[in-house]
């Protein structure tokens, strides 16, 4: 029994010790600034509140504080996780000129539908020049996820 109270006790010093820095955000930070409205508006934080509390009233936005405090803190983190995390079907869309993830992918990286348009014909533009290069078939899926973030924010 001794064991199990230290055991749990441990445990519960652990994940004290790993959730502080995400309890030291301000609570109207962490509507504006993770979970779901965070992913829509990255750069309009009336918008990423608003999404959040309609959406599921904040939960997503209070438990990725708590779980991965480092995803809260901008849109470019974001971007190169998503970027490397769905890279095949973005390739496709990029072929194609359309599609969720490219979608996903202008907003993610901050862009209005307005812009969006110009921001995905510039995109693939350059894309296809990576694409077309010697050895882009060789690199790792790292190498390549490298080179789209870098063609996204090299139009953004």
């Amino acid at each position: 029994m001794f064991k199990v109270i230290k055991i749990s006790a441990l445990g519960i010093l652990v994940f004290l010790a790993f959730t502080q820095p995400a309890m030291s955000r301000d609570f109207a930070d962490i509507y504006t600034e993770c979970g779901l409205g965070a992913m829509i508006a990255p750069r309009n934080a009336a918008v990423a509140a608003v999404t959040n509390v309609t959406w599921d009233s904040g939960t997503t936005a209070i438990s990725s504080n708590i779980s991965s405090p480092d995803t809260c803190k901008g849109g470019q983190p974001r971007t190169a996780a998503f970027i490397h995390q769905s890279y095949p079907a973005l390739e496709k869309d990029l072929a194609s000129g359309n599609g969720i993830y490219l979608d996903t992918l202008a907003v993610l990286a901050g862009h209005s539908a307005s812009d969006k348009t110009q921001f995905i014909a510039s995109l693939r533009s350059d894309f296809s020049k990576v694409v077309a290069s010697a050895g882009y078939s060789d690199k790792s899926s790292f190498e390549k996820s490298e080179a789209l973030y870098n063609a996204v924010y090299k139009n953004s």
